[in-house]
């Protein structure tokens, strides 16, 4: 069983009791990953139209939504907008892309895809990054997002750079996508997020996230821990953790005997 961040990250939140075991089961055991919201079939068109890359789990290019007169709608316009800024970036930055939707597997254990394997010369002539002496093609990582949430303080999927480091979510995506080069090819390449605002056209914020090579050896201790334990719950089998609000908007609710069927009643008493 190849084991990838967002499983990682869906195996935390279970473990931290804010992911019920019966969605990680239908998800990472039985594969049934759902349909997507409006948001992330907005994000898959935008890199899509970036990479040429298809998401997971699709077989054809996202579908945009369009008017009745044929056109696209104002959020897959602006999506379009957005791509198009993607490559004028890239080719104002001198960034030359080598692939798109690359799968890499470590140790025939751990996997991840990457949206963006680059060769970038001039960062290293204009910017004080690390390049690792065995990383001869200079060769950098780049993971594209697009969002609404740029400026966002609190929320998970937020982008507010005084707060993201503290977004162990995020966070683990930049070491895991790092490990995995590390493992793989021997160097510890640069890592970048290119957050495209889905907002506002020709905004963008370029996020540079600083992960040492001691770091990455944390991290492989830390992933064996987490496939242990991944072990041992499929070995005892994943409990359901109810929550009513969650429960509500489950795509497993109607047939689902575990969810919660109102909201808790929460007792207080006057001071």
């Amino acid at each position: 069983m190849l084991i990838n961040q967002s499983l990682i990250k869906d195996l935390i939140k279970y473990k931290e009791q804010k992911l019920c075991g019966l969605i990680f089961q239908n998800k990472w055991i039985l594969h049934q990953y759902g349909k997507g919201t409006k948001s992330n079939l907005l994000g898959h068109y935008f890199e899509y139209l970036c990479t040429g890359a298809l998401a997971k789990g699709e077989e054809k290019p996202p579908t945009p939504e369009t008017t009745k007169s044929g056109e696209l709608t104002a959020e897959f316009r602006l999506a379009k907008k957005q791509s198009e800024y993607f490559h004028e970036l890239i080719n104002t930055m001198g960034i030359n892309l080598l692939s798109q939707g690359e799968k890499v597997i470590a140790d025939n254990k751990w996997v991840g895809t990457l949206d963006i394997k680059a060769k970038w010369d001039a960062i290293f002539e204009r910017e004080a990054f690390y390049l690792d002496p065995n990383n001869t093609d200079k060769i950098v990582i780049i993971d594209l997002k697009y969002s609404g949430l740029l400026d966002d303080k609190w929320s998970e999927f937020g982008w507010n750079t005084e707060q993201l480091p503290r977004k162990k979510g995020t966070m683990l995506q930049a070491k895991h996508y790092k490990f995995l080069f590390w493992k793989k090819y021997g160097f510890n390449p640069p890592f970048f997020f290119f957050v495209f605002d889905s907002k506002e056209e020709r905004r963008a914020k370029l996020i540079y996230v600083d992960i040492e090579t001691w770091e990455l050896e944390q991290y492989e201790s830390f992933l064996e821990k987490a496939k242990l334990y991944l072990m041992q719950q499929l070995e005892i089998g994943f409990k359901p953790i109810p929550n009513y609000e969650k429960c509500s908007a489950c795509q497993y609710n109607q047939w689902c005997t575990f969810k919660e069927k109102y909201p808790k009643i929460i007792s207080i008493k006057p001071e």
